[in-house]
This record gives C-alpha cells, structure tokens and sequence, in this order.
C-alpha cells in the first residue's frame, strides 16, 4: 500500500460547476492530498525505522 502511486486531482471537466459540486470536488481533492501525505510519511518513518536498525541505532 505504501508504494501505490498517487491519485491526481479530480477532474473537474470543462462545464461550469454548481457551488455543492465544487464543495465536493474540493473535499475529494483535499482527501487525496492527505492520503497520499500520510502514505508517503509512512513510507519515509519505515525507511528511516530500518536504516537505524542496520545501523544498530534504536
């Protein structure tokens, strides 16, 4: 799960939105950016975590 590649913003097309639909788009976009945030967070504590401990650090 860590090394999955990120989701892109949404699309948001080529009509004019209502004010609900970008709300939602928003809440998406900003769902994504925090997924991918926390994945690649993980992914970077479990590299460090594994390099200290072959380094024999605690």
């Amino acid at each position: 799960m860590l090394l999955e590649r990120c989701k892109g913003p949404v699309d948001l097309g080529d009509k004019p939105l209502t004010q609900a639909q970008l709300e939602r788009l928003w809440i998406a976009d900003r769902e994504r950016l925090l997924s991918c945030a926390r994945r690649h967070l993980a992914l970077r504590d479990f590299y460090a975590d594994r390099d200290a401990g072959l380094e024999g650090k605690p």
